[in-house]
């Protein structure tokens, strides 16, 4: 564990089961994705990955599509974005496009005297917690989540579920804490680690983390 790892905020796992564990190019060191593979830990999907170049893959083919989200910490519903269409499929041309828009083109437009994030985020959910510090849970399922803005929800309660929306390549989780959305132009993404988990060792053993924060590329389980 690092020096920064003890120092961060600690919040509980928002899923279950096996996943594996992403900070992909161009995310933030602590802006994280969660994907499901299959047993053998080879695919993420049911289809066969070549089919997302000559063809695509139905997103409810992916192992982690649907899956439930919980809430990592307590506290007060700040946003809730839906409404915001899931991709049906995946193909790594359209994912190309749907890439260069959002780095490079994206904008978000005001609606109600705030910012709609939702062509990128995808359905979304902020929580706050006491000490101000914003959980961001993005690329939800449309229609599946479960909180309302305002809501005081506790670590543990049902927040919606997997999807495919807004700015993503195949169904996924993505998870960050920013530290306020007054301005969010000014935001500032925070470090924080995971209070417990389990971690898949290169010797094939899992062994239990405490307060930390899994290698990229691991399998982690709760």
């Amino acid at each position: 564990m690092t020096k920064n790892a003890k120092q961060a905020i600690s919040i509980a796992f928002p899923l279950k089961g096996e996943w594996r564990f992403l900070c992909p190019p161009g995310h933030n060191a602590f802006a994280f994705d969660f994907v499901k593979m299959d047993n053998q830990k080879k695919r993420y999907c049911s289809k066969n990955r070549l089919l997302n170049i000559i063809s695509s893959i139905p997103s409810k083919d992916y192992y982690c599509w649907d899956q439930p989200i919980y809430s990592p910490i307590s506290g007060r519903v700040l946003f809730v974005g839906n409404g915001w269409p899931d991709h049906e499929k995946t193909n790594i041309w359209k994912t190309i496009v749907m890439w260069y828009n959002a780095t490079y083109r994206f904008k978000p437009e005001e609606k109600n005297g705030r910012l709609d994030i939702r062509p990128n985020a995808g359905n979304h959910v902020m929580i706050e917690t006491k000490d101000g510090y914003i959980v961001f849970l993005a690329h939800l399922r449309n229609g599946s989540v479960q909180v309302n803005e305002g809501d005081i929800i506790k670590t543990g309660d049902l927040i919606g579920n997997v999807g495919n929306s807004g700015n993503s390549t195949a169904p996924h989780l993505h998870i960050n804490l920013f530290d306020q959305m007054k301005d969010p132009y000014k935001a500032k993404v925070l470090p924080f680690v995971f209070d417990e988990y389990e971690e898949l060792t290169k010797s094939g053993e899992w062994v239990k983390r405490n307060n930390d924060v899994p290698t990229i590329k691991s399998f982690i389980r709760i």
